[in-house]
């Protein structure tokens, strides 16, 4: 789907309403007129960790915007502009320990090549020209703080975020049994103001215990996906624009653990089980294709450029 495509209006323009939650005590956000990208309950049901259900009502903003801008679009399908995109990590830990959220230095080092890899095409997929660069580390020792939700989320992030939209703010916690993590689109930063950023639990980490399936970084992987301003690749199911990315096949719903084969629309070609944007295991997915990254591009350009 084209990325100057329009989507139909179904909702107030410009949100992502969140439905109910599939696992009980996964609770949807409610902060009004805001773009917000879960991904949720790591409770286990059938042998694999579910996340959120998201959909976008409304206009897709980014596609508005390069209406009035059309040469973007020629120039980010064209070739990827190299972006280094400073990021501050905070370590919100209720103790000293492991347990108690106390990531080591190197395991945010490994996060941090993760997502060079990850955004640079060396796990297979396509190079979107952006790279990541650790710009600090903070660690903050609150037990309340540690028990994160979005009830605590401004007061932490008021106290703890660093720069401006074009800096990428990690926040790592204990999110309970209901997230893995989530973010705001980049087409939202300006209205969400200190909230913009991600938040991870701090055992999606690489070496956070929950093994190749889930503690292999792709968490982040995803979540700064959405902070860059992607959807998932099985938004809108078969119908519509979904995702506005024309190289990422229709998909009716959200892949878990790795359904090699899986096909759920009829439109050419088998669902993108092993995109980021998907929700298969880190240990399944994979790679951005070369429409995700053009409109990554675009979006940095329209809201994250300093």
């Amino acid at each position: 789907m084209r990325l100057s495509a329009r989507i139909a209006a179904v909702c107030a323009a410009g949100l992502l309403i969140l439905l109910a939650a599939p696992v009980a005590g996964a609770q949807p956000l409610d902060r009004g007129p805001v773009c917000v990208q879960r991904s949720g309950p790591v409770a286990r049901v059938g042998g694999h960790h579910t996340r959120d259900v998201v959909t976008l009502g409304g206009a897709d903003r980014l596609s508005r915007w390069l209406s009035r801008h059309p040469g973007v679009e020629a120039r980010t399908a064209a070739a990827v502009t190299p972006v280094t995109v400073p990021v501050a990590f905070h370590v919100i830990r209720a103790d000293l320990t492991a347990a108690g959220g106390n990531v080591t230095s190197r395991q945010i080092h490994r996060q941090i090549a993760v997502l060079n890899a990850s955004y640079g095409g060396s796990t297979g997929g396509d190079d979107t020209g952006f790279q990541f660069s650790l710009l600090s580390i903070d660690r903050t020792t609150n037990a309340s703080w540690f028990k994160f939700n979005s009830g605590k989320e401004r007061k932490v992030k008021a106290a703890l975020k660093v720069g401006g939209p074009e800096t990428l703010n990690i926040y790592s916690a204990d999110l309970g049994n209901s997230l893995l993590g989530w973010a705001y689109l980049a087409q939202d930063a300006d209205s969400v103001g200190v909230l913009d950023g991600v938040v991870v639990h701090y055992k999606s980490l690489p070496g956070g215990g929950w093994g190749p399936d889930y503690s292999g970084g792709d968490t982040t992987t995803h979540e700064v996906g959405h902070w860059l301003d992607l959807l998932h690749t099985f938004q809108g199911g078969c119908n519509g624009d979904g995702d506005f990315i024309d190289d990422t096949p229709a998909e009716a719903s959200p892949a878990y653990e790795c359904p090699k084969g899986r096909d759920t629309c009829a439109a050419t070609g088998l669902d993108p089980i092993t995109n980021f944007m998907d929700y298969t295991f880190d240990s399944c997915m994979f790679q951005f294709t070369a429409d995700q990254a053009a409109r990554m591009q675009a979006a940095w350009q329209a809201y994250r450029t300093p």
